[in-house]
């Protein structure tokens, strides 16, 4: 028999109302839970949430209980496996296949035009940056393709093959890679020891009579060298210290294989560790990963010779933008195309920039840093105003001269109060530095040369000589006569 219509819904109702207290029915789908208003729906709303919260977390405690041993030892190997692969840069880590990618992209980034038009538009300091780099470079073009004409270029340079004017810093450098590499492949030519090899840079430095922080020896076994730094023959007894423990083999910041010997002391208390560090930067090979042209300068680097030398300490001077007076040893980095420097990069701030005129471009922010808009630095300014500029623009000139090179940076120690303790550090034919502004324009200078062959080839007597042999003293150097006295600062 058929059940009235009011009946039928009344069972139904009460039905719904078993269920929603047995938990299969939420409560707002019974009538009663209907029919409390709004604010018991949006409370019943959060029951739910909450149950599904309780559901997932009594699924993830059951599957915790369920793991077997076995799931255990496969967790403990995916474990060991990211701590290893972390440990040897495979993929992870700090110099892992992730960082370098990120890190060559970031690079590649950040000296491009596009990086550096960009910020011009949403800061004023940076557009203000940029026209004044512009207008720097605008006012030293003429001057150096004065330089340019009468200056000597070694054949070894001449392989760079460059066919536009506006090129990047890194695209010029990659070029010049690729023709080291393919020169080095085809006869063997190895002038490119002028840099990645220290023990022949420095040897071209003693050979033309530069000074240098004091250079204590060099050694081709890292035995011997270890037998002798232990035996206190390595360091003579009456250097200053601390002296510097160098790998000839290795240039590149990213193979950290400078090492500060603090003292006498210092060695015999660690022989353990610098035994094992000695050994380790020994047999370790560069790698310039963190550069776009790693391809072929690893191909240069792989070939050559491992080396030693122990350098002794240059005077250092107190950096007014550190508190509490600390003392730094001062180093402007000189970039020199066609034999005439253009800037200088100095180790105070963050890639703050010496131009020739003297101003001194700092960075203090990170914003500053970030959108490249600088402000004329308060600090250090005895730099300019005790005549050190000078001295820093002839040396830097002198050696790029010697070497007939068309584009490299010569490293240069200066010490407040005495212009004339000036010594070359280094110097780099692979130029990683941050120009800023100045990156838009300093290989057009460099790159215009080439395309409309401003230089005059050296045929002179060194024209076959690897540039890490050429020499100002014997006569066999390009540029001998733009050098009007012999190299300064001897």
């Amino acid at each position: 028999m058929k059940e009235p219509r009011g009946t039928a819904l009344r069972r139904r109702g009460e039905n719904q109302d078993i269920e929603a207290r047995a938990g299969n029915v939420p409560e707002s789908d019974s009538p009663k839970g209907r029919s409390r208003g709004d604010t018991e729906s949006t409370e019943s709303s959060t029951s739910s949430h909450v149950r599904k919260v309780e559901k997932l977390l009594r699924s993830f405690v059951a599957t915790i209980r369920g793991l077997t041993p076995k799931h255990y030892l496969g967790l403990a190997l995916l474990a060991c496996m990211l701590v290893v692969m972390h440990k040897n840069n495979i993929i992870i880590g700090k110099k892992g296949l992730i960082v370098k990618k990120v890190t060559n992209i970031e690079r590649r980034l950040t000296q491009s035009q596009f990086y550096l038009h960009f910020w011009t538009y949403i800061s004023p300091g940076a557009l203000a940056s940029w026209k004044k780099a512009k207008l720097y470079y605008e006012t030293q073009r003429p001057l150096f393709e004065e330089a340019a004409r009468n200056f000597e270029l070694h054949p070894y340079w001449l392989r760079t093959k460059i066919d536009k004017v506006d090129a990047g810093w890194y695209e010029m450098i990659s070029l010049r890679a690729k023709a080291m590499a393919d020169m080095y492949e085809e006869n063997g030519r190895d002038d490119f020891k002028i840099e990645k090899d220290k023990c022949e840079m420095y040897r071209f430095f003693t050979k033309n009579k530069f000074r240098t922080a004091p250079i204590h020896g060099y050694w081709d076994d890292y035995r011997t060298f270890t037998r002798d730094l232990f035996d206190d023959k390595a360091v003579p007894k009456n250097a200053s210290w601390p002296t510097f423990f160098k790998c000839c083999h290795l240039t590149q910041g990213s193979s950290e294989s400078t090492r500060m010997l603090k003292s006498r002391d210092y060695v015999h208390s660690n022989k353990k560790d610098l035994s094992s560090f000695i050994k380790a930067k020994w047999n370790y090979r560069a790698d310039d990963w963190e550069r776009p042209w790693a391809h072929d300068m690893n191909k240069l680097t792989d070939s050559l010779v491992p080396g030693i030398m122990v350098q002794g300490p240059y005077p250092m001077s107190i950096d007014e933008m550190e508190r509490g007076g600390k003392k730094t040893v001062f180093e402007l980095k000189v970039e020199c195309f066609w034999g005439r420097a253009y800037l200088a990069s100095v180790n105070f701030g963050r890639d703050t920039i010496i131009l020739r005129d003297g101003s001194i471009e700092l960075y203090p922010t990170w914003w500053q840093s970030k959108v490249n808009a600088h402000t004329e630095s308060p600090y250090n300014t005895w730099i300019r105003e005790e005549g050190h500029l000078d001295k820093v623009w002839k040396l830097a000139e002198t050696a790029a001269k010697i070497m007939g090179i068309d584009q490299v940076r010569i490293d240069i120690f200066i010490t407040k109060g005495d212009p004339d303790a000036i010594a070359i550090n280094e110097n780099s034919i692979s130029s990683g530095m941050g120009y800023r502004s100045h990156f838009e324009f300093m290989p057009k200078i460099w790159a215009q040369g080439h395309v409309e062959k401003w230089f005059k080839k050296y045929e002179g007597p060194g024209k076959d000589l690897p540039v890490y042999q050429l020499s100002y003293p014997d006569k066999t150097c390009p540029n001998q006569g733009l050098i009007s006295s012999e190299p300064p600062y001897a």
